[in-house]
């Protein structure tokens, strides 16, 4: 997101602290697509009594509906004008009312407007399209009565510039009798299709949007005294509090809640604010879902406690102004500071040079030499630029060599330069911003001039110090192609991540989520044969603590270095980020496990992890996995959750290999492999596991870019195995080495293809090691085709009307296999499948496969056992 400066008057902008909110503090007065700055909008909708008696009333919606948009149009907090601040409550809110005045929030903003839109009351669904439930809504025309995201969507269309803030306390579970019909449970994901537009790509998320779901739809509500337990929080946030300390930005409070400390507030109180309120687990274990919070940073409300003080620090340099002691440049670069804490560490040092000015402890002449000092520190020494280029150019002629889609070295470099501004939160400079505007004019020397002098004019700054400026170059460059499945990983982005491409990486073995009712990281499972799994971690420990001796590369911790870190409102990524580490470095555990009275120490040493891909029906005695689902029968089953390839007796293959080997040896009739939810992997890995089963025939094709791109066939080298029946299981969520097995499979009359229409991902990705970092960057390099030659990609199939005609992409089932399951049997699906892979604590029963618990499974189950009994 572009930081924006101020661009009106000095004198003016002083006065907006006694005036409404005009969107970010930065440019309220510019005129850009989305015409002039009004002022902040409020549309409040609460809805907790229907007339329809199949509705039951949810009791605080319309007193917090009434009690957000007090606060809203309170001069404390946002001060929106009640003309602008539009309120709906049971009585008025209608599917017509609510579209009628989003869509004149729309029709009444522009500029850096902030909009604010907040919904409270019951929800459902329309198949499994969420749908908010207005006073004159029907459970039985829900789909005519009700609000739907798409009645919204020709308002959000008109919202360019404006900053959009949409709430939703909205309760999807229970509430309504819709008699003999079964009700599905909503997808949010059209509710960030209705914010966001189309675009899948987080780092490319509209910077001006935010959304909200303080009641995600597959949670249930929580009150708080007479309140929804989520305005409880949000009140209190809003009020200020989010603007304080541990939340705020900066070294200080500022006087204005930003989106940042807004979802930093909601994201740590909602939940302990639940574990305090809900009566049962579920309950306790409420979270809220923000989309935006990367990107998104303007403010919403003031601090009413900081108020006076920065109203008395503007009057001040007001005053300087009036008497000629500041130039307007210093009148408008102080009241920019003062309004706001900036993000870097010379800018909020420059802060409390003015605050001192404004404060009479320091003379103009005194500011003027501190200015003059950090702007002096702020400058970057030429050859630390120039090591900057070396770093990015790389990457640049990389992807115009070998990307799928041709591009030259201009156009790349105009989008890192683009990217690198944007990441800094600061305008392209002017002659800068000409110049990539004609990127085929950019030579490769023009190119090194054009980055080198990028990063001079940014200057020193932190969060560009070292490798981190070219690290956030090189990923706004890949992000600018807008290429899903394209990325770039830094070096310690690429140690958590590896496993998922490759399943090997560096750590100690365990697979965590957070436990919200005790606040703390749950274990799910120690992989089997890993540092953790040998060390006695076990299934359901509880994490309480991190303990760090050295660095993730095994050196010592300077003596300042925090070495425990608490687990307690800890995310996710942040801990998977302390305990992974390289090979012979250690970590501490502190684990808490039912039954023991005291915690235990757990120091462990990383290792090289690999992760199982290859799972059967149920785990022995010393935790193998045993392959048989109808032993009678003789019918096996194999589920494969990735396709990775170490060498050759290491990786899914061999995996694969050895688990049909076994079953052979007593008597294999049929197969099942599922790859359902499976979202690929090498490119090798599917190739040998594809040869085991149809030999020397083709398995795939893969064509680079263009016309004139190398075409490759890969064809088995050795002889298949066709003794057995196989099934291969697919769904949404099986993609690309997926797609490969299924349609490989498929086209050679191999295997039965059962179960949904795969994800439809037809691209093959290098990962590379990016030596200037120490980084990765993933890139497309080719599309691949099965034997028939039909297309599997969706984004293809998206540009071509010929493919979309025929409506070719993915791997469908077989005539006759396709079996949907509706959002309730998926949700059931997840929640018995989940636990299948856990290796079992000491006496207690290992999870086994069971297809009735899965319908799709069954279907396959009952297709072999046929074939099998007519021999």
């Amino acid at each position: 997101m572009n930081a924006r400066a101020w661009t009106i008057g000095a004198l003016a902008a002083i006065g907006l602290l006694a005036a409404p909110l005009a969107g970010s503090a930065a440019q309220p007065a510019a005129e850009p697509a989305g015409g002039k700055a009004q002022g902040p909008y409020v549309v409040v909708v609460g809805v907790g009594e229907f007339k329809d008696k199949a509705i039951s009333p949810r009791p605080t919606a319309d007193a917090d509906a009434k009690a957000l948009h007090a606060l809203l149009t309170d001069k404390k907090y946002l001060g929106a004008s009640l003309d602008r601040a539009k309120l709906l409550t049971s009585s008025g809110a209608t599917r017509e009312a609510v579209v009628k005045a989003v869509d004149a929030a729309a029709a009444a903003t522009g500029g850096d407007d902030t909009v604010i839109l907040a919904f409270f009351g019951r929800g459902s669904s329309t198949g499994d399209k969420p749908c908010f439930l207005t006073n004159d809504s029907t459970v039985k025309d829900r789909a005519k009565t009700a609000l739907l995201m798409s009645d919204l969507e020709p308002a959000f269309k008109k919202f360019k510039s404006q900053n959009v803030l949409l709430l939703m306390d909205v309760q999807y579970k229970g509430g309504v009798d819709a008699g003999a019909e079964k009700i599905l449970e909503p997808s949010w994901l059209e509710i960030m299709k209705l914010v966001f537009g189309d675009e899948k790509d987080e780092n490319m998320l509209p910077p001006n949007r935010v959304l909200v779901l303080g009641n995600p739809p597959f949670q249930d509500a929580l009150t708080k005294g007479d309140h929804g337990l989520f305005y409880s929080v949000l009140s209190d946030a809003l009020g200020g509090k989010a603007d304080q300390a541990p939340y705020n930005e900066g070294y200080e409070s500022d006087g204005i809640v930003t989106t940042r400390e807004l979802l930093k507030y909601l994201e740590k109180e909602i939940p302990n604010a639940a574990r305090a309120t809900g009566k049962t687990d579920k309950e306790k274990e409420l979270e809220p879902v923000f989309v935006g919070r990367g990107a998104s940073k303007f403010w919403v409300t003031r601090n009413p406690t900081e108020t006076d003080t920065i109203k008395k620090r503007l009057d001040a340099v007001e005053g300087l102004a009036k008497a000629g002691k500041l130039t307007p440049d210093l009148v408008k670069e102080g009241v920019d500071l003062l309004f706001r804490m900036p993000k870097l560490k010379w800018s909020q040092a420059l802060r409390k040079e003015y605050q001192k000015l404004a404060d009479g402890g320091a003379t103009v002449a005194d500011l003027e030499a501190h200015r003059k000092k950090l702007l002096e520190d702020l400058k970057l020494d030429s050859d630390a630029a120039a090591e900057f280029t070396r770093k990015v150019l790389p990457a640049i002629y990389k992807l115009s060599a070998e990307y799928i889609k041709p591009m030259t070295r201009g156009e790349l470099t105009a989008l890192a330069v683009k990217g690198l501004f944007t990441e800094a939160d600061e305008p392209v400079p002017a002659d800068i911003a000409d110049t990539i505007k004609t990127p085929e004019k950019i030579g490769d020397e023009r190119g090194k001039e054009l980055l080198t002098e990028a990063r001079l004019r940014l200057g020193k700054r932190e969060d560009l110090d070292g490798a981190k400026g070219a690290d956030v170059t090189i990923r706004a460059l890949v992000g600018a192609l807008h290429d899903p499945y394209a990325g770039y990983f830094t070096k310690e982005e690429w140690l958590r991540t590896q496993g998922q491409l490759f399943g090997r990486f560096p750590g100690v073995g365990i697979i965590i989520r957070r436990e919200a009712v005790r606040d703390g990281l749950l274990v799910v499972t120690p992989i089997k044969g890993s540092p953790a799994f040998r060390a006695g971690i076990q299934a359901g420990d509880l994490i309480t603590e991190i303990r760090l001796e050295v660095d993730k590369e095994g050196k010592p911790l300077p003596a300042d270095a925090k070495k425990v870190h608490s687990t307690k409102g800890l995310k996710t990524d942040d801990a998977v980020n302390l305990i992974t580490g390289a090979p012979d470095t250690p970590v501490s555990l502190v684990v808490s496990r039912e039954g023991e009275s005291e915690p235990k120490v757990y120091r462990i040493t990383r290792n090289y992890v690999m992760v199982e891909t290859v799972h059967g029906v149920k785990r022995d005695e010393k935790n193998d996995w045993g392959y048989y689902l109808d032993e009678k029968n003789k019918i096996g089953y194999l589920h494969l959750s990735q396709f990775i390839t170490v060498s050759n007796e290491l990786g899914t293959p061999a995996d694969v290999r050895r688990a049909v080997a076994a079953l052979k040896r007593t008597g294999l009739n049929g197969l099942v492999i599922d790859v359902r939810n499976n979202p690929g992997g090498s490119l090798k890995a599917v190739i040998d596991i594809c040869e085991q089963f149809v030999g020397k025939e083709a398995i795939v094709t893969t064509k680079e870019r263009g016309g004139a791109g190398a075409t490759f066939t890969y064809s088995g080298r050795s002889a298949g195995d066709r003794s057995f029946p196989i099934v291969v299981l697919i769904n949404g969520n099986s993609a690309s080495a997926s797609e490969i097995l299924a349609a490989c499979l498929q086209d050679h009359s191999r295997a039965t293809i059962m179960g949904e229409r795969t994800y439809g991902k037809g691209s093959v990705q290098h990962v590379e090691e990016y030596d200037a970092t120490g980084g990765r960057v993933k890139y497309t390099v080719a599309r691949y085709y099965p034997p028939s030659g039909r297309n599997i990609d969706k984004v293809a199939m998206e540009q071509s009307s010929e493919l979309k005609a025929r409506d070719e992409w993915g791997v469908k089932p077989d005539a006759g296999f396709e079996l949907k399951m509706t959002r309730e049997e998926l949700a059931d699906w997840f929640e018995y499948s989940r636990d299948l892979e856990v290796i079992p604590v000491p006496g207690k029963k290992a999870p086994t496969v069971d297809p009735a618990k899965d319908k799709q499974l069954a279907k396959a189950l009952e297709h072999l056992q046929g074939l099998v009994n007519r021999k």
